[in-house]
């Protein structure tokens, strides 16, 4: 199975922000991590965020995933972030900050992503587990749970009366834009969340309100 990495985009990103590295890392591979992470710290002296947002969907009714795709999906979505965040523990400052990324998937439930949804209920699971163990360090470990996205991820893998469903289900009647993530993300990054763990902050447009 190939994924892609978006090499491009990421460059540009990296440019507009004056980043210091652009790195390829496959969150299957545990080697890999602790070369990135290593090179991070070494470039950077240590490593003050970090975001837990790779991801992938293999959309299916609960009858018919199979377990390639179920194991397929719980092992970057979810065992992906439980290796990201081991091997980010010797080069994390006190004080400093993890943002797991859930969905509204797994707090909804699916409806069609069974592996998707228990991978990002998952993560909010292990974003508690993990904020008790690094309570004591200082550091914050929250989890930031976006709704519909409007982007190319959310067009290949989401059905359309899934679609028309969240729809229904937001008081603001449309998908959220990628950038509407931006300021939630940066607040979990920064000082003035230095009392919230724990947490998962659900950026979805109000579905629950109906």
């Amino acid at each position: 199975m190939t994924y892609s990495t978006k090499k491009e985009e990421a460059e540009k990103i990296a440019s507009e922000i004056n980043a210091e590295l652009v790195l390829h890392l496959d969150v299957r591979d545990r080697l890999k991590i602790r070369q990135v992470f290593k090179e991070v710290a070494n470039s950077c002296g240590a490593i003050n965020v970090l975001v837990n947002n790779a991801g992938i969907n293999r959309p299916a009714d609960f009858d018919k995933q199979t377990d390639e795709e179920w194991d397929e999906v719980i092992d970057v979505d979810l065992s992906g972030v439980f290796r990201c965040c081991q091997e980010v523990l010797p080069y994390i400052v006190d004080n400093g900050r993890i943002i797991n990324i859930g969905s509204l998937s797994g707090e909804y439930g699916g409806p069609r992503t069974p592996s998707y949804a228990v991978a990002k209920m998952g993560i909010m699971a292990l974003t508690h587990n993990l904020a008790r163990f690094l309570g004591e360090r200082g550091i914050c470990v929250n989890c930031l749970s976006p709704g519909v996205i409007a982007n190319e991820f959310t067009e290949k893998t989401m059905a359309p009366d899934i679609k028309e469903l969240v729809l229904f289900l937001s008081p603001l009647k449309r998908f959220a834009k990628v950038g509407e993530m931006v300021g939630a993300a940066i607040f979990l990054a920064s000082d003035e969340s230095s009392y919230l763990t724990a947490q998962t902050l659900s950026v979805n447009g109000g579905v629950w309100v109906r």
